[in-house]
């Protein structure tokens, strides 16, 4: 005799129906299942929700056939009752022969109206221009070909039309010697003579700039207009040496070495490490400050603030070299 008995959980004539998930499997709790008559598969089948949905879908498609095609088959019965009668071509009167004086006539006309289309057509493309809105592409490509992939093009100074001053006065401190005689370098090459404090030996003189030394703010004299902002005398010089325009080709151009000469004059020769990390991630994207892939006047003068003794970022570094090899 045993020492324990053990119940069984369910009867001994407890059916196990599993649950449909995945795929049917036969049960094997009821081994007659195999044995069962067709009418008995097919109550299984019908009982199936799945299986219900598949036969509704195949119906509602059959019907949906039949309706196509009896609607084509009205469709081909009522062409033919309601299409409209065929008209019969009008005989072509015979031409008559232009005379030339006609001809000439006939010519003229044509020109005239073919200049009239042409005048209305170009005023209605700018009225169409005028009544669109501005947009900026913040994408490097060049001013002049509109080139987009730069990454094959040599670095080189950017050669905008150049501004004649004929001569101004420059009064400037002692720190800002270094923009200064970076500018000189350029001016050599682009006809501006530099004299007093900074010289340089410029062959062709389109405009001479005479510096001073000063102790207060640096201040620009062109004839008897004083300038006294540090920015708008950056932007001055650079139109006399063609490195920076005023034009509406160059706006984005002129736009983003406004934010870096106005940080140039914020930070000035002081703590310049969260510039430099700032000017690394904006080099990264594009070959210079002015979002193009030549150097301009932010470029120039922005580098002339940096110490490459110093450690800087890679991207700075590099361009840093670079401007240094087109100014020497």
């Amino acid at each position: 005799m045993s020492m324990y008995k053990l119940t069984p959980t369910f009867k001994s004539d407890f059916e196990v129906n599993p649950k449909i998930a995945c795929y049917r499997v036969a049960s094997y709790h009821n081994p007659a299942a195999g044995t069962q008559s067709a009418t008995t598969q097919s109550a299984e089948t019908e009982s199936d929700p799945r299986k219900a949905l598949e036969k509704k879908q195949l119906e509602l498609i059959e019907r949906l056939k039949g309706q196509t095609e009896q609607l084509n088959n009205l469709l081909v019965t009522l062409a033919p009752a309601k299409g409209a009668p065929v008209c019969a071509k009008p005989a072509q009167k015979p031409q008559k022969e232009a005379t030339p004086e006609a001809a000439t006539a006939g010519g003229k006309k044509d020109k005239d109206a073919k200049k009239e289309a042409r005048k209305a057509a170009k005023a209605e493309a700018v009225k169409k221009v005028a009544g669109n809105q501005w947009t900026v592409e913040d994408d490097r490509k060049t001013w002049e070909t509109n080139l987009t992939l730069t990454v094959n093009l040599p670095t080189s100074l950017v050669a905008y039309e150049q501004e004649h001053l004929k001569n101004v006065t420059l009064t400037v401190r002692e720190a800002d010697f270094t923009w200064v005689k970076a500018l000189a370098k350029v001016g050599e090459k682009r006809g501006v003579s530099f004299e007093g404090e900074v010289k340089n030996q410029a062959k062709e003189k389109k405009s001479t700039v005479k510096v001073v030394k000063g102790k207060g703010t640096p201040t620009l004299q062109i004839e008897k207009t004083t300038v006294k902002s540090l920015q708008t005398i950056w932007k001055v010089l650079g139109s006399a040496l063609g490195l920076y325009s005023r034009r509406p080709q160059q706006v984005l151009s002129a736009s983003h070495q406004a934010i870096w000469l106005n940080k140039q004059i914020l930070l000035g020769t002081g703590d310049l490490s969260y510039a430099t990390r700032e000017a690394s991630q904006f080099l990264a994207r594009f070959d210079s400050l002015s979002s193009q892939w030549e150097v301009s006047i932010a470029d120039i003068v922005f580098r002339s603030l940096l110490n490459l003794s110093e450690a800087q970022p890679n991207n700075v570094e590099t361009w840093a070299k670079k401007i240094d090899a087109l100014v020497a």
